[in-house]
């Protein structure tokens, strides 16, 4: 025991050991939740820009789900 040090049990004030891993514990919950907001609002943006409005011509195809009529030979 060091002299002029009392040490009494219960009353331990934390230092910065104690603290550290606390502390790297919230920065990574702050950083991945972040990237969490960050990449969900790009898939709702490529969601949004993939969404464009079909041309007036495809009536029938693929684009619409209806087969084009067959011509005759």
């Amino acid at each position: 025991m060091i002299p002029g040090k009392s040490e009494v049990r219960g009353t331990h004030q934390p230092d910065e050991a104690d603290i550290l891993p606390v502390a790297r514990l919230i920065i990574v919950f702050v950083m991945l939740g972040s990237f969490a907001l960050v990449f969900a609002e790009l898939v709702r943006q490529s969601e949004n820009m993939s969404m464009r409005p079909l041309p007036t011509a495809s009536r029938c195809g693929d684009a619409t789900g209806m087969p084009c009529p067959q011509r005759a030979l």
